[in-house]
């Protein structure tokens, strides 16, 4: 064998260390994973189409291999598992908080955030164990997002992103007109744009739907105090990008409020509900990032700094209940040398 070849090999598979990119991509999972069975849980508990119900089957053994396989990564290298969530935040025997409907268009974001979460943990991991774990995991979750994307489409429940016409030839820029925003006419919007809004907005009303669930079962004042202002803000993002395709003549997801049922009774803990709603916030976050880069058109600029600027806030308030109530975890550090060389002997 080629040394270079065998080399290679041997770091590739399982002797070289996990990076910090390889540990970190697993932590996260982890959380994401344990939080992801609670809430299914819950809800096929009470799912009554069986169509429905397998594809939420078909997520539950997903998230159960993957837990093995990351607790197997991480104790060959020493780590500690994750705490995570465990059967104490999922309350059993309690009425249904959502609509099967809502719950499978749960599954078909949540499949949409595991999608680019996976591709992501691909480009930055090294061995070759961890990366092949995690295409493994990307195509499962691209299986499954197929899944419930053909449900949500053979149900009548899938709403088609806004529809184009051809132009008459292809052409480059060649007006700086094209970058005007603030005053005067716009030009329309293009076809990446319309995409950035639309899927944004379509995340923004799904997470606005499950603060509203979450702020409707809780029992404490704090959290519904956060809550209440995290749905306002909800609400300003939706009508932010909801007037821009409104202007444009151009249609907007539908609202889930509605898929939510009158049931005061939490099937979940608080801990889960905040770690939950900290994801909405933090991905809305990425996800208005890349609506930032890829629009031209200078009003759209300022109107994903805004939304990411009150995110932002959101989730300062958010670190501050979570760290006061004992719930945010740590993930694994880098040692602190300066501490190590001032321990006396």
């Amino acid at each position: 064998m080629n040394k270079t070849v065998r080399c290679l090999k041997l770091d590739n598979i399982s002797n070289a260390k996990l990076t910090s990119a390889e540990i970190a991509a697993l932590w996260i999972q982890y959380s994401n994973e344990t939080a992801s069975i609670c809430i299914h849980k819950h809800m096929m508990e009470h799912l009554e189409d069986n169509d429905i119900k397998d594809a939420f089957e078909y997520a539950m053994s997903l998230s159960t291999n993957h837990i093995e396989r990351i607790k197997e990564f991480l104790k060959s290298e020493g780590f500690p598992i994750p705490i995570g969530f465990t059967e104490e935040d999922y309350i059993r025997n309690v009425p249904r908080l959502y609509s099967d409907v809502f719950c499978l268009n749960y599954l078909n974001i949540m499949s949409l955030h595991g999608c680019h979460g996976y591709s992501g943990a691909i480009t930055t991991s090294t061995r070759l164990d961890i990366r092949n774990y995690f295409t493994e995991c990307l195509t499962s979750a691209a299986e499954l997002c197929n899944r419930t994307k053909n449900l949500l489409l053979e149900k009548g429940l899938y709403y088609r992103p806004p529809v184009v016409n051809p132009p008459n030839s292809a052409s480059y820029i060649d007006d700086k007109s094209f970058l005007t925003g603030w005053l005067g006419e716009k030009r329309p919007l293009s076809c990446i744009e319309i995409t950035d809004i639309y899927f944004n907005l379509k995340k923004s009303i799904f997470a606005k739907a499950f603060i509203i669930s979450a702020y409707q079962v809780t029992k404490s004042n704090k959290i519904k105090n956060f809550l209440k202002k995290a749905v306002s803000k909800k609400e300003d993002h939706i009508k932010l990008f909801f007037e821009v395709l409104l202007s444009e003549n151009l249609p907007s997801p539908p609202i889930f409020d509605a898929e939510i049922t009158d049931s005061t009774v939490s099937p979940f803990s608080d801990k889960l509900m905040m770690f939950q709603v900290g994801f909405l916030f933090s991905t809305a976050m990425v996800y208005y990032g890349t609506g930032w880069a890829s629009s031209i058109r200078r009003d759209l600029t300022a109107k994903y700094m805004t939304a990411m600027a009150e995110d932002l806030k959101i989730g300062n308030d958010w670190i501050n209940i979570m760290i006061k109530n004992g719930w945010l975890e740590e993930p694994p550090m880098a040692e602190d040398r300066s501490k190590l060389a001032n321990t006396k002997k």
